[in-house]
């Protein structure tokens, strides 16, 4: 073997591990002086990792310990390589790198086996399975190992009230009605619905009435039942207290009157009882007359704004009446056309629903099932940021009451058993469906997050923080040389143009106009004109209190065979622990100074934190970075798609209006300046044990590389920058993100 350099024998070894093969030490693999490791950030989870481009070479008993797992275990198969070196000092063993051989890059040739090497196998499955959809309640892995059954809490929900307005127009294509009767000496009535026409819609119950409605009446109290086609407000689900208000102006004209001794001409508002039965309840009697003279040709307006108590079962009409008396004998024949019928009507609610309970699960629970479900490990994800002292963490971390639930659970649907009695009932439960990547996005969107792969022990486990922990403030790496070939450029990808934060969905409800909605999406422009580039941060996951609340008022109980749009939406919940195991969602009171302004009900209002103003703020440290030249310039709001009038005030901040602006000067301070900085500087036993090594910063360990690297640069002075990248071999090739320290 040429490339053995036998002075390194015994001061470098390799061992290759596997499960069931146990051990094996081996000499150097072929090239292993230019197995190009390098340290580099992952563009989206900001966790660094490790990387080696070239393949090595194994021979004798390393080739045939490879063939034989290959053999057995196929390219699933896990071989750990580990390389380790002598302390200079010491002689002691010192782990250099570990990780896995991948076995779908082996190539047989010439006696040898040339295969890559990955830096661990959780970063490989996560990559592969990261956009799966599982089923969270699922007891086995993607490779069939048995997991727990999923424990999920209860929330408490107390409800959002919601402001609903429903709104009719008489288009003028369908602005005239008629009633017709005739008789020959009877008593003879009619009705027919003002030609209403739905244009907004909030209520479920609203509907446009079918103009060619025409039904019999013959009561001089208009006491008769309706149908369907009279009704504007057909059959309520529940009892309603609506705000009704409209004008209508109309012209009378009679087409028909003949042999008649009496008659009369109503306008009036009617409710009527027992559901699809329409039994007639009350008049509300808007206008009425009994003279040919005075109503034939003549125009007419009637004003109405009251509020009404509507029963669950009852319905609302709008409609004309006729009713007369035929002389004896006679073939008498009464027929009224109202027309030119001009009218808005309008109907608004201050909309509740009673208490009611959800399933949810916390983000922990979630992250760490996702990640046990595509590895194939149990315990292998950590998460101080998502960590609860009921779960072994010190303390409750601040995204440890995170919830999400989907609509079917919101519903209080479950998954039941197939009923013996009547197998063929369908159960129109599914599961809470998601993605590692969709959760990280959702969490990443609301809070700024970040996820790294790390080894504790001889175990590996993927660790998820606040962004802020992957990019920490103090130094942990001191270069002790000057660094030589120094090129600086504009990190371009980290100036922002433009900014948008919210969730893909909300702000669209069949059941209501969506305007008093704050949690949906917004975009905001900067100073920055010489580059396009958008930060977005957009939610996978539902937090619109408006889409929980219409779910929720769907509940099994009450629609158990009914589909809604929200039934497989997943919705995130900021919640609080409350005075027993049930937990609540946050209120104002919890994290902000005084009560919202610019929406309805602000004591209902939830997951406030989660509007997009306030996740702009979260996130601004980091895209802030290019605004340090322009601190006196502004953040301007761009546009929104639902409700922007929205203002909060979090405890000891500022006041912001969702479509307000911000001063640069007032964003969080940036971490970093995007400006690269590339150098060289040789990387030494001991600048590799320090890169690679641990600090302990106000009683908590991480990674040296997510600390600052100090060193000195061309100007012989110190600086400071963020690691990005790290090529150790040779001459040491740096790249760091320039400090704003």
């Amino acid at each position: 073997m040429s490339d053995i350099n036998l002075a390194y024998n015994d001061r470098i070894r390799y061992t290759l591990q596997n499960k069931s093969q146990g051990s094996l030490i081996i000499t150097e693999p072929i090239g292993y002086k230019n197995d190009e490791k390098e340290l580099t950030r992952h563009d989206q989870y900001h966790g660094i990792i490790s990387r080696f481009s070239n393949a090595s070479k194994f021979t004798g008993s390393g080739k045939d310990y490879i063939k034989l797992i290959d053999d057995i275990e196929g390219i699933n198969g896990e071989i750990i390589s580990k390389r380790e070196e002598r302390h200079p000092q010491t002689d002691e063993w010192n782990l250099s790198y570990s990780g896995y051989l991948d076995l779908s890059t082996l190539e047989l040739e010439n006696n040898e086996a040339s295969i890559k090497f990955n830096s661990g196998g959780i970063e490989q499955l996560l990559k592969a399975r990261e956009s799966e959809q599982v089923e969270i309640d699922r007891t086995t892995t993607i490779d069939g190992k048995t997991i727990p059954a999923l424990e999920p809490i209860t929330v408490g929900m107390d409800g959002r009230r919601i402001f609903l307005k429903t709104k009719y127009e008489v288009q003028e294509v369908e602005n005239k009605v008629r009633l017709y009767n005739q008789t020959n000496g009877q008593t003879r009535g009619s009705t027919t619905p003002v030609p209403l026409n739905l244009t907004g819609k909030s209520h479920e119950a609203a509907q446009s009435p079918i103009v060619s409605t025409l039904v019999g009446d013959n009561t001089w109290d208009r006491s008769g039942n309706g149908e369907t086609g009279l009704m504007l407000f057909a059959i309520s689900d529940r009892d309603r207290i609506l705000k009704i208000k409209f004008s209508v102006s109309f012209k009378v004209n009679f087409l028909q009157f003949d042999d008649i001794n009496f008659f009369r001409f109503w306008l009036r508002l009617a409710t009527y009882k027992n559901a699809s039965d329409y039994i007639f309840k009350e008049n509300r009697m808007l206008f009425t007359d009994d003279s040919y003279s005075r109503l034939n040709g003549k125009t007419f307006s009637v004003n109405f704004e009251d509020t009404i108590t509507l029963l669950a079962g009852e319905s609302l009409a709008l409609v004309f009446d006729q009713n007369f008396d035929g002389a004896n004998g006679h073939s008498a024949h009464l027929e009224i056309q109202p027309e030119n019928i001009v009218s808005s009507f309008f109907i608004e609610e201050d909309s509740f629903f009673e208490k009611s309970q959800s399933k949810a699960v916390l983000a922990h629970e979630l992250l760490d099932r996702l990640v046990t479900i595509g590895t194939n490990k149990e315990n292998a994800f950590y998460s101080e940021f998502l960590g609860r002292t009921d779960l072994g963490y010190p303390v409750d971390g601040p995204g440890s009451l995170i919830g999400v639930a989907h609509g079917f659970w919101i519903r209080q649907f479950d998954k039941l058993p197939i009923p013996t009695e009547n197998p063929k009932v369908e159960n129109l439960f599914k599961p809470l469906t998601t993605s590692f990547k969709d959760a990280v996005a959702s969490l990443d969107a609301v809070h700024n997050i970040g996820i790294g792969i790390e080894t504790v022990g001889n175990k590996e486990r993927v660790r998820l923080e606040e962004l802020s922990y992957f990019y920490n403030n103090n130094v942990t790496i001191r270069l002790p040389l000057q660094v030589k070939k120094v090129k600086r450029y504009k990190a371009t990808n980290y100036y922002y143009s433009g900014l948008e934060f919210g969730s893909e969905k909300g702000g669209d409800y069949q059941e209501a106009m969506g305007l008093d909605e704050y949690n949906t999406k917004s975009t905001f422009t900067t100073v920055i004109n010489r580059v396009k580039e958008t930060y977005s941060k957009i939610s996978k996951y539902r937090p619109d209190s408006y889409g929980m609340e219409f779910a929720r008022r769907k509940p099994k109980s009450l629609n158990d065979t009914e589909d809604t749009p929200y039934d497989t939406d997943n919705f995130i919940m900021d919640l609080k622990r409350g005075v027993t195991s049930i937990f609540e969602q946050r209120k104002w009171q919890d994290d902000f100074e005084k009560e919202p302004t610019g929406v309805f009900n602000p004591e209902s209002a939830t997951n406030l934190r989660f509007s997009p103003f306030n996740c702009l703020l979260r996130h601004s440290w980091w895209f802030g970075g290019g605004f340090k030249k322009y601190l006196t310039d502004y953040v301007s709001y761009g546009s929104s798609t639902a409700n922007s009038q929205l203002k909060t005030k979090l405890i000891g901040k500022n006041e912001y209006a969702e479509n307000g602006n911000i001063i640069n000067s007032e964003l969080m301070k940036a971490r970093f300046f995007p400006e690269w900085i590339e150098f060289e500087h040789v990387c030494s036993f001991e600048v590799m044990q320090m890169v690679e090594g641990k600090t302990v910063i106000l009683g908590k360990e991480i990674m040296n590389f997510y600390g600052l690297v100090e060193f000195i640069n061309e100007n012989n002075e110190k600086e400071k920058g963020f690691l990005f990248n790290l090529k150790p071999n040779g001459k040491g090739q740096w790249k760091v993100l320039k400090s704003n320290r």
